[in-house]
Order: C-alpha cells, then structure tokens, then sequence
C-alpha cells in the first residue's frame, strides 16, 4: 500500500503537490485560528436558570416552580440534558446543549419559552450569566483602613464591578463578604393590633410613600417648566411624624424650547 502510493506521487508530482500545498494551508489557517487559553474550557453550552420564590419550602418551590418551568423547557432545540435543584425559595434548572450550539441562540430561545411558564405571582426568573465552572480567572479583594465594611462592599457593588464588566470577555463578576447596605422596618406586633393593621398594610403604606412622580409641564413663555414631586426616602427621619410633609416636596426646573 505504501509502495503504490508512492509510485502515485512520483507518477502525480503536480497532483500531489497540490494536495500537499492544500493539506499545510489548511493547518496553518487552524493553528491561527485556534483559541489559546491558560485554562482550557472544554465544557458544553450550558443555559442556568434561576428562579426564585421567598419563604416557600423546597417541596412548594418544586411543585409550583421548577416542575412549570421543566415544563416550557422540555424539548428546547439543541438541547441534549436538563436537570434541575430546588432549595428554600430557589430553583436552579440547568440546561445543556450540544457543543455545536450558539450559546446566545440559546438562550433568546430559553427566553422565549420562560415567558410562558405558569409561576406563581412574585416570582423571579432570570437567567445566569454567560459562564462556566472553569471560567473563574481573578480573585480579588478590596480593603481599606478608613471606610466600613459596608462601604467598602457597597464601592466593590456600585464601582468597581461595573467597570470590570466592561472589560472585554468578562462575563460576571460576583462579590461576597462585607455588610450589604439594607434598609430595615421594625415593627411592633402589639402596636400593629392596637392599630388594626396587618403586614401587608405596613408594606403597601412604605410602597405608596417612598416614590417619585411626575406632574407634566407648565408652559411659560418659551420655556417649559417640568414639575416633580421628591418622595423617596433618603434616612430614617423622613419617616417620623413630625417630618410627614418632607416627602411632599415639588420641584420645577426650566426647559428651552424652540420659539413658536
């Protein structure tokens, strides 16, 4: 065999010539175009999505959560394995697809049959960033000997994460540690029965007074006034009895417009 495709060589000098030319064009074009990273990633496309579902128990958010969404999800093009991890008030369902798939065509398709899914109200479902297990590559941490634990986790949040997600190929960048800035309401039950009053009364008031809006335009001249009313609570004191019309502030500021 060997013998014979010698022969052919020698007879086909052109021939082979070219198809020698062809096979080391060929290798040149894969060796430039082949990714070279540290850490190879040679794990498949994969679509995480998580829901969830506060205070429910891992039963009621398999029932009423993950099982619709295993639901909307099952036959997903490309996809070759679906599993799924319900916990207290989280579902994670993870979907693989072939190696050959589009990871963004996955996921528009993903949510697209989301949107279809029968969740209960207050549900929330998003999908995970665009990651792997083996995509981890910095480790990083913020210190500081002049600000609080809870600044320095609120400049990593607000700063420094936000750039670096601007970085080319960064996927995500997650942050633990540090106190997270939070606002708190303490309620007193035997206040609340003396009142009359509930939870969820408690909730819609804060909901209904902590908020900005709008009050159009006031043409004056060539000018248009916008009018706003601030009602956003900025510290525990816009809260207080005594300071209820804190919140109740307008404001108007100037607008140029074309003279008519």
């Amino acid at each position: 065999m060997l013998r014979r495709l010698i022969e052919l060589c020698v007879q086909k000098r052109l021939a082979a010539l070219a198809v020698t030319a062809g096979i080391a064009a060929y290798g040149i074009n894969a060796y430039l175009s082949l990714p070279i990273e540290a850490y190879p990633d040679v794990s498949n496309v994969q679509v995480v999505v998580i829901a969830q579902l506060a205070g429910q128990a891992p039963e009621e958010i398999e029932r009423q959560v993950t099982v619709p969404i295993e639901r909307v999800l099952n036959g997903t093009p490309g996809s070759i394995l679906m599993r799924s991890e319900s916990l207290f008030g989280l579902s994670l369902v993870t979907l693989t697809f072939d190696d050959d798939a589009d990871s963004f065509k996955s996921r528009a398709i993903v949510n697209e049959r989301l949107a279809e899914a029968d969740l209960p109200q207050g549900t929330n479902v998003k999908l995970a960033p665009e990651a792997t297990p083996l995509g981890e590559i910095y480790q990083f941490r913020v210190t500081s000997d002049r600000h609080t634990f809870m600044e320095t986790r609120s400049e990593l949040e607000w700063t420094i994460s936000r750039i670096l997600l601007q970085v080319p190929g960064v996927a995500d960048v997650v942050t633990f540690g540090g106190y997270l800035k939070e606002t708190r309401v303490e309620v007193d039950p035997s206040r609340l029965l003396a009142h009359n009053l509930s939870l969820a009364d408690v909730s819609e008031a804060l909901t209904r007074s902590n908020r900005n809006v709008g009050g159009g335009f006031l043409q004056h001249g060539e000018q248009q006034l916008g009018i706003r009313g601030v009602g956003y609570i900025s510290s525990p004191r816009d809260t207080s009895g005594n300071r209820k019309f804190r919140n109740g502030n307008a404001y108007i500021s100037s607008q140029n417009t074309c003279p008519r």
